[in-house]
C-alpha cells in the first residue's frame, strides 16, 4: 500500500512519466477499493511498459495478503503472497542497488519483509517470521537514519515489535540471541502514532491494528479501526468483511448482518468466494436470532 509518488525508471519524456504516474494511482485507488478487476488490467499493463518497476508487482502481491488476513488463512494464499512478493523484493533490491538513496524502495522493503514475516507468523513458521521481520526492520532503521519520525518507519517499526513481542516462549532464545527486545504494546503504540498521521500510510496502519487486536481478542479495539477504515473505504468490501466478523465476536448479530448482506450485495467479481461466505454467514444468523 502506500507508494504512489515515485517516478518509474526508464521513462524518458516527462508526459509519459505523468501518464504511467497517474494509471499507477488509477490502479491503487481501485486497489483500495477491491476493484481487483480493473486494477489488474492496469497492472499487467504498467509492468509491460515498465517491467523494473516494482510497485505495480507489490500491489499484486498485496491482493493474497488481504484475503489471507482477512478471510481466509489458507497454506494456497499464503503461497500465491510468498510467489508475487518474491518478485517484488527482487525488483525493489535491484533498484536500491542502483538508487541507495531511492527511500520508496527502502519502504517498499521493509514492507515486503514485514508482511512476509507476519504471514509466515500466521503458518507457524516462526523461524522465517523471524528472519523476515528482522531483515524488514533493518529497512526500517535505514528509514528512521534519514527521519526518525516518518510514519512509514513508525508501521514497519510497529510490525517487528509486534512479532518480536509475540514469539512463543520456546523461541524466545533466537530473538534473545540477536539482541532483540520488545512487547506488543510496544507493536500497538508505534502503529497507532502511525494510523492518527497525515500520511498516506495510515490506512496500513488501521488495517494492521485492527488484525492484531483481533488476533489478541481486543474486539472493542479492533471495531475502532475496522470502523474508521469502512468510513474511509466504503467498497472494500474485505475491511467490511472483516468488521462484521468484529461485530459477530462482540455479538451484535444485528449489525453483522447487516455489513455480510451489503457485502453479498455488492458482489465483488474478484471476490466470489467472499460474496459466497457472506451469504452464508447471513443465513446462519438469520436462524441464531430467530431461535431466540
Amino acid at each position: 500500500m502506500f507508494l504512489i509518488g515515485t517516478p518509474a525508471a526508464g521513462t524518458d519524456a516527462p508526459d509519459d512519466k505523468a501518464v504511467y504516474e497517474r494509471e499507477l494511482e488509477t490502479a491503487i485507488d481501485y486497489f483500495y477499493q477491491t476493484n481487483w478487476v480493473e486494477a489488474r488490467q492496469i497492472f499487467n499493463r504498467l509492468k509491460k511498459e515498465e517491467p523494473g518497476d516494482p510497485r505495480p508487482y507489490f500491489f499484486e502481491s498485496m491482493m493474497p495478503f488481504l484475503e489471507y488476513f482477512f478471510v481466509d488463512a489458507s497454506e494456497s494464499l499464503a503461497e500465491e503472497f510468498f510467489t508475487l512478493s518474491e518478485k517484488a523484493v527482487d525488483l525493489s533490491s535491484k533498484r536500491l542497488e542502483s538508487s541507495p538513496d531511492d527511500t520508496t524502495m527502502v519502504l517498499m522493503l521493509s514492507g515486503l519483509h514485514g508482511y512476509r514475516g507476519l504471514v509466515a507468523a500466521g503458518e507457524n513458521r516462526h523461524r522465517i517470521a523471524l528472519g523476515s521481520g528482522l531483515t524488514g526492520f533493518n529497512y526500517t532503521r535505514k528509514l528512521l537514519s534519514m527521519n526518525t519520525d516518518r510514519p512509514d518507519a513508525r508501521i514497519g517499526r510497529g510490525m517487528f515489535y509486534y512479532m518480536v513481542g509475540s514469539i512463543p516462549s520456546g523461541m524466545r532464545w533466537a530473538s534473545n540471541m540477536v539482541g532483540l527486545r520488545a512487547d506488543v504494546e510496544d507493536g500497538f503504540k508505534e502503529l497507532k502514532i502511525a494510523a492518527e498521521s497525515e500520511s498516506y500510510i495510515r490506512n496500513d496502519a488501521k488495517m494492521m491494528l485492527m488484525y492484531l487486536y483481533s488476533i489478541e481478542e481486543r474486539y472493542d479495539d479492533a471495531l475502532i479501526y475496522a470502523e474508521k477504515l469502512t468510513d474511509e473505504l466504503p467498497d472494500n468490501v474485505i475491511f467490511l468483511y472483516k468488521k462484521a466478523e468484529i461485530l459477530k465476536q462482540l455479538n451484535n448479530n444485528e449489525e453483522a448482518m447487516n455489513v455480510f448482506r451489503a457485502i453479498k450485495n455488492k458482489n465483488n467479481p474478484a471476490l466470489p468466494g467472499l460474496t459466497e461466505k457472506s451469504g452464508k454467514k447471513v443465513e446462519k444468523l438469520e436462524k441464531f436470532t430467530q431461535s431466540y
